[in-house]
């Protein structure tokens, strides 16, 4: 579900495809995820430092400011 690299892994809320950071030790276990800014998440997919994360289109800026990378 995650990689290594970062303190976070890259979440993204059910609905809209905004990149959200879902520490990691949250996204290595069950639902239901919260992101950093405190936005619930529905799917954990890469590490948050990779292209599903800081790489995508569309980055939460509150979890850009509170996630380092």
């Amino acid at each position: 579900m995650t990689s290594a690299g970062s303190g976070h892994a890259a979440g993204r809320g059910q609905e809209g495809s905004r990149a959200h950071a879902v520490p990691r030790e949250a996204a290595d276990g069950p639902p239901p995820w919260v992101a950093a800014c405190g936005t619930p998440v529905s799917v954990v997919q890469g590490a948050w430092n990779g292209r599903r994360g800081l790489g995508a289109d569309d980055v939460c800026p509150d979890c850009r400011r509170l996630a380092p990378a």
